[in-house]
């Protein structure tokens, strides 16, 4: 019998009939799967107690359709606890955005590696804008969407310093009346964030998620208003 055993992260959970789960996961090898795992809401089960968010996980499953069968979710390391309360419910924010943003059996190490990174990051500081500012970019820019911070898109030339720029998510950045200082984006350009760019960075980047994913009704985000 094939084995699909692989690193994982529990993305989203739900109940499942009277005593298992339903488990979406990030895989480390195969993309986002969902699995049924069976029993787990039984004490007794191996599986229970271990299927928490945030846990990096040693998992295996069967099945060749969309739904697999979960037969080990096993931690693969200790686990650490968020630096602070508003850490977890930013990480339960990211949580959302790879359940929404990717598509099933979308295969991407490196979509594992920049999750994996985010989420010990958030465990380990408190720079969280930041943290999530950069997180956001990078699924963006793998995803498809980058945004191009270098250049007025109408004169295709270098963004200037004490320049106005307004930003469309369907074209980038133009010369405006109003909008954001050139400054302000080169430094989210560089990812040498101050307090106005980190907050430009979150507009522009909110304002790209809801053009291209617009369907996407993210609970998190009543905690970051």
């Amino acid at each position: 019998m094939i084995s699909n055993l692989q690193k994982a992260y529990v993305i989203h959970s739900r109940p499942y009939k009277e005593t298992s789960l339903i488990v979406t996961f990030l895989t480390e090898n195969k993309g986002k799967i969902t699995a049924v795992a069976k029993g787990a809401k039984r004490k007794n089960s191996r599986l229970s107690g271990n299927l928490e968010p945030f846990q990096c996980l040693s998992i295996d499953y069967r099945g060749k359709s969309d739904l697999k069968s979960l037969i080990l979710a096993e931690p693969c390391e200790v686990f650490e606890d968020f630096f602070g309360s508003e850490n977890l419910y930013s990480a339960f924010y990211v949580n959302e955005l790879i359940n929404y943003l990717i598509a099933q059996a979308d295969e991407s190490i490196e979509i594992f590696d920049i999750y994996k990174n985010c989420i010990s990051n958030l465990k380990k500081n408190n720079a969280i804008e930041e943290i999530l500012r950069n997180f956001e970019l990078n699924i963006l820019s793998i995803l498809g969407y980058e945004i191009n911070f270098q250049s007025d898109y109408v004169a295709n030339q270098p963004i200037i310093n004490g320049v106005i720029y307004k930003y469309s998510p369907q074209s980038g950045f133009s010369k405006s009346d109003k909008g954001y200082d050139g400054k302000i984006i080169n430094e989210i350009n560089e990812r040498k964030f101050s307090k106005d760019s980190l907050q430009a960075c979150k507009e522009i980047n909110r304002t790209t998620i809801n053009y291209y994913f617009e369907e996407l009704n993210i609970k998190s985000r009543v905690f970051f208003k």
